[in-house]
């Protein structure tokens, strides 16, 4: 009996020793599925990019400036290389960041003039092949402007009032 248990006990640890030396096969089948999954995803993705490249391009024919588009600069600040202008088109407010191109918010880039540069008081804008200019006009200091509405006068500044202390006479 005492040759039954050794060879049972050298079994099981042969047996302990080779599962030391073979991989967990589910392991490596998880491992497997997700390099197969990235490898679809990249062919699905290089094939769409061949075909993009691949379609016919069909461009459409940028819009071009109405004579009658109204372009005003209402307000210019920031400071040099971060100026914002704020431009009315047509009565309608435009923001434009002197780093970008398209005015803040812009859905149809096709219909909106395009900023080229910001200069001594000036927007320079450009749509399809025509460009336009507004710029800001000085005033003389205590000038109102005509677009302006009226205002009412400011109120006059109160008189300073004593307040006498709590439990104080005065």
């Amino acid at each position: 009996m005492r040759a039954t248990e050794r060879n049972g006990r050298f079994a099981m640890a042969m047996a302990a020793v080779l599962s030391l030396f073979c991989v967990p096969v589910n392991a490596a089948e998880g491992e497997l599925d997700k390099v197969r999954e990235m490898l679809r995803i990249d062919t699905a993705r290089a094939l769409a990019a061949e075909r993009a490249r691949q379609a016919p391009v069909t461009k459409a024919a940028p819009a071009q400036a109405r004579r009658g588009d109204r372009v005003v600069l209402t307000s210019l600040y920031g400071l040099k290389g971060a100026l914002h202008a704020i431009v009315q088109v047509n009565g309608e407010p435009r923001l434009y960041r002197q780093s970008d191109e398209l005015p803040r918010g812009a859905t149809d880039a096709a219909r909106e003039y395009r900023l080229q540069r910001i200069d001594d008081g000036c927007v320079y804008l450009r749509k399809g092949t025509a460009v336009r200019s507004a710029c800001i006009l000085p005033s003389a200091p205590g000038s109102r402007m005509a677009a302006e509405p009226p205002r009412a006068a400011p109120m006059p500044a109160m008189q300073p009032m004593f307040v006498p202390p709590l439990g104080g006479r005065p």
